[in-house]
């Protein structure tokens, strides 16, 4: 150790060349991962919640529902234009055991023809609480006038496109299903899957069906289960793993999931090709540093080898160097870009006027593992050359 350490003083201009580029390339690594880092929060934290939802429901060739003699007439339970059966509430907590489902909820769809309107008009009943039926069918973000399903009995919420054609403002009354509907409020949900004409809490749905349609039974109160999947880049599998589970169900998506994890994927591959292409340039370096320095020191090891020196002891001087000086000079890039990364931050510089640098402070011991892993590696072929070279080949020539 004595004479490791005044091997690495007397040659000082040698040492801070070595720790320099040790500390330029984990400077350059720290710097590319916060700025990756920053894309992937922002990026991909939006990426990874799109198209996450779909639906599931089991197909019927025929309405399995018996209206009465009212203007609720030619009246079916729907989803995706076709006759669905009902489903059993338990179905709900099977599809919430599904690794990666983040939330399931039930979804009560309705259609008939109404005679005064002369059009079909579909009602969706939607547990509120539920972020699954927020994302598949409709949500308080979406209102546009009016309040949304404030829980009186006969108030719903209407499609913007259908209050349009039929002309409705918030406050008017509907004649259908049965009674007298209030538009409390008119939505535009956009694409969803579980879209409608009216919307209302499910269990006002349900009492509507049950007593006006003769459509509910014991335990079988929906005909659509919502589905939120917590990552669009495991959607699939959750897909796959449902079929294979409950083979009897149809699921409906509209698949903007599927690009959105192939971008985040793309993301994600960029961030890590830069960091092994710098990683890369950093063993190269070091390599090149540590072969200057044994074609200095050549002589003087040679001497040493000639005075009973071994390989492996030898050996070891040039690898503990190489670490200390990587030890060294990753922990100075760390303290130097954490320095400038701070600055940026607190004078607001963003790079492409929009990304900042944000760096998590466990990512620090991964940067310490790459420099030292950089100057292991490139330790190994110096000492490949010292093993192979003679004492006095060593003393009379350089390689």
């Amino acid at each position: 150790m004595k004479y490791l350490i005044k091997e690495i003083l007397r040659h000082r201009w040698r040492t801070i060349a070595g720790i320099s580029g040790y500390a330029i390339a984990v400077l350059f690594i720290l710097l590319v991962v916060s700025v990756s880092m920053t894309s992937e929060r922002d990026s991909v934290g939006i990426l990874k919640s799109t198209g996450t939802h779909f639906i599931v429901y089991i197909p019927s060739s025929s309405s399995c529902c018996s209206p009465t003699d009212n203007d609720a007439s030619d009246g079916s339970l729907t989803a995706e234009g076709g006759y669905t059966m009902m489903l059993n509430s338990d179905l709900i907590y099977s599809v919430r055991e599904i690794p990666g489902v983040k939330d399931a909820a039930p979804y009560l769809l309705y259609k008939i023809f109404d005679r005064y309107y002369n059009c079909n008009i579909s009602l969706g009943g939607i547990d509120t609480s539920s972020i699954a039926a927020r994302n598949n069918v409709c949500a308080s973000t979406n209102l546009i006038e009016g309040r949304y399903l404030s829980g009186n009995t006969d108030e719903v919420v209407a499609e913007e496109s259908f209050a349009m054609a039929h002309k409705l403002s918030v406050g008017d009354t509907l004649k259908t299903y049965g009674g007298r509907l209030v538009v409390g409020g008119i939505v535009n949900s956009g694409i969803k899957p579980g879209k409608a004409d009216l919307y209302a809490p499910i269990e006002h749905v349900r009492t509507i069906l049950k007593d006006s349609l003769n459509c509910i039974s014991t335990g079988f109160d929906m005909n659509i289960i919502v589905v939120e999947v917590s990552d669009a880049r495991i959607q699939n599998r959750v897909i796959s793993q449902l079929k294979e589970k409950m083979s009897y169900l149809s699921v409906s998506s509209y698949n903007c999931y599927q690009p959105a994890s192939e971008v985040m994927s793309v993301i994600e591959g960029t961030s890590s090709a830069l960091s092994i292409v710098i990683f890369l340039f950093l063993i190269i370096f070091s390599a090149k540093t540590q072969i200057t320095s044994l074609m200095e020191r050549i002589r003087e090891i040679g001497i040493l080898k000639s005075l009973g020196w071994s390989d492996s002891r030898l050996s070891r001087q040039i690898l503990s160097i190489s670490l200390i000086q990587s030890l060294m000079g990753a922990s100075l890039g760390i303290i130097i870009g954490l320095g400038i990364i701070n600055l940026l931050n607190h004078y607001q510089i963003r790079i492409f006027n929009s990304l900042e640098f944000y760096f998590q402070p466990d990512k620090l011991p991964l940067l310490l593992y790459l420099s030292l892993a950089g100057a292991l590696m490139a330790s190994i072929f110096p000492i490949i050359k010292l093993h192979r070279t003679k004492a006095g080949d060593m003393i009379n020539n350089y390689f």
